[in-house]
């Protein structure tokens, strides 16, 4: 009983089907989330800080993180981000006068940082997953 790690056991490696889905439901969701947090800002002297598109892309990178490891693989992590970024994407299309995401630098920072926390991210996955020497 207690803690895998110390008795020498460990968790089975969990299904493909489950991996995919986890990650395609967890990029959606953190697309949605991030995409609603993304617009909160601090406006002061002509500056604007993207308070909410920072956490939108700590939220992202955490879940891609928790994926990846949980699935051991460093390729869940940029599956997740691809289904972010398509969620955010579909999310910024102009449908007449109406988008949930616009072209200012809280959208900005959230569309562009997806696609650089992924990679980012992933690398990080795979340096936590390597075999140790």
């Amino acid at each position: 009983m207690g803690d895998p790690s110390r008795d020498g056991r460990q968790l089975p490696t969990p299904r493909r089907w489950a991996v995919v889905a986890a990650a395609i439901g967890a990029g959606i969701g953190a697309g949605l989330l991030g995409t609603s947090l993304h617009g909160h800002a601090w406006f002061g002297d002509g500056l604007v800080i993207p308070g909410g598109a920072l956490a939108a892309l700590m939220l992202l990178a955490a879940v891609e993180l928790f994926v990846g490891l949980w699935s051991r693989s460093a390729w869940v992590v940029v599956l997740t981000g691809g289904a972010a970024y398509l969620c955010a994407g579909v999310l910024s299309m102009q449908f007449g006068a109406f988008g949930m995401i616009s072209g200012n630098v809280q959208g900005n920072v959230w569309l562009y940082g997806i696609a650089v926390a992924t990679p980012l991210v992933a690398w990080w996955a795979w340096a936590i997953l390597r075999p140790r020497k």
